[in-house]
């Protein structure tokens, strides 16, 4: 399990970064205690999945989020 700081310095972006993508649901924290942690499977998922898509702000990861979806349902 990663924190939001692992999560960010293997992203290499700023963890606020992070913290947006989780608030639009790219990014799915499961809580443990008081603190919310990543699993490295998760993280995996997520690079897979948007892979060569734009997720640098909130109204680009939405975009992103939809195409996605999109790819899911087919």
């Amino acid at each position: 399990m990663l924190t939001r700081e692992e999560v960010a310095t293997c992203l290499n972006v700023h963890i606020d970064n992070v913290s947006m993508l989780c608030d639009v649901g790219v990014l799915k924290p499961t809580k443990i205690g008081k603190a919310y942690m990543f699993s490295q499977g998760m993280l995996l998922k997520f690079q897979h999945d948007y892979e060569g898509l734009n997720v640098c702000n909130r109204l680009r990861a939405l975009e992103s989020k939809k195409i996605v979806e999109q790819r899911r349902k087919k």
